[in-house]
């Protein structure tokens, strides 16, 4: 590939990755500020947007609808269609790293990374989303049991907590509070709740909630109870993350390890790569030992999760 191509790819990808910076940015300012204009106003300007209008065909497929309901997992305030030009400008620059630092067989891995490391960047950001969340649990089942025994009924009770409570809990109470003013049943708001953030501690707090208001009894003391038992939860959960924190960073040390040792005898003998992807024994050899770190990835995954 000739130096020019690469310095056109790589200042697409640049201009790619700031679009994407300034629309995070703009997402994030526009959660916090408040407009100035009307929301009919601000609903039409924003449908007459170039990247509104995409955003919108792409999520009637279902590759958008995938990738939007990722994003708002995660908590990533971004169009769907910024996500994907994202994340097609980091493929396309990761290839012609590839090409360049390593070999050209390689180069069609550059997408797979850039989707690999996309995958990371969200579970991480939806791991930390509802670690946040079961955090304010006790917090919001102490709000729904004051407003309990204030006589409030519990879909007026997630309104309160919704305006109490700081973010994430404020965001996902408004989407059922939101739910619940056009007409969806308590019961289905409070799963798609369950859906969006799965953890143990929410699915305890939304069956309570659920057999409360199907069977009635005393939901005060119910949720005085759960709020204790969660505190200590919380307090269990992060005794255990402190424990394997050593044991996760160490495992992701190995990998890098081993991908630095590669760049580095390339670098050291240039060409050694194209050399050895040239032949099979070669070949059979990186993917043996890809195979190998993915799957002591997954191991150390599965073995630090935690399940109190």
């Amino acid at each position: 590939m000739s130096p020019p191509l690469i310095a056109l790819l790589l200042l697409l990808t640049l201009g790619v990755m700031v679009l994407g910076v300034r629309e995070l940015e703009a997402g994030a300012a526009q959660n916090r500020a408040i407009t100035l204009r009307t929301a009919l106003d601000d609903v039409e300007a924003r449908a007459a947007r170039l990247d509104v209008r995409t955003d919108i065909v792409l999520r009637r497929t279902r590759l958008g609808l995938y990738l939007e309901q990722r994003l708002a997992t995660a908590g990533v305030p971004m169009l769907t269609s910024t996500a994907l030009a994202i994340l097609l400008g980091a493929g396309l620059g990761l290839s012609v790293t590839i090409n360049s630092l390593l070999s050209q067989i390689l180069t069609p891995l550059g997408f797979g990374v850039a989707v690999l490391l996309a995958n990371i960047y969200l579970e991480r950001r939806q791991g930390e989303r509802k670690e946040m969340f079961v955090g304010q649990l006790p917090q919001l089942a102490r709000v729904l049991s004051n407003a309990a025994s204030a006589g409030l009924a519990l879909r007026s009770a997630i309104g309160l907590a919704a305006d109490d409570l700081a973010e994430p809990a404020r965001t996902e109470l408004r989407r059922v509070a939101d739910a619940l003013a056009v007409g969806q049943s308590l019961e289905d708001a409070l799963r798609d709740l369950e859906h969006r953030l799965p953890a143990r501690e929410v699915t305890v707090l939304v069956s309570t909630l659920v057999i409360s208001a199907r069977a009635g009894g005393s939901l005060v003391e119910a949720l005085r109870n759960i709020a204790s038992t969660l505190e200590a939860r919380k307090e269990v959960r992060r005794e255990v993350r402190t424990v394997l924190s050593q044991s996760v960073y160490t495992g992701y040390l190995v990998v890098a390890l081993g991908i630095g040792i590669l760049l580095v005898l390339n670098s050291v003998q240039p060409g050694l790569l194209d050399t050895m992807l040239s032949r099979p024994l070669g070949q059979v050899a990186l993917v043996v030992a890809s195979g190998l770190f993915t799957v002591g990835l997954l191991l150390i995954k599965r073995a630090t999760r935690i399940d109190v």
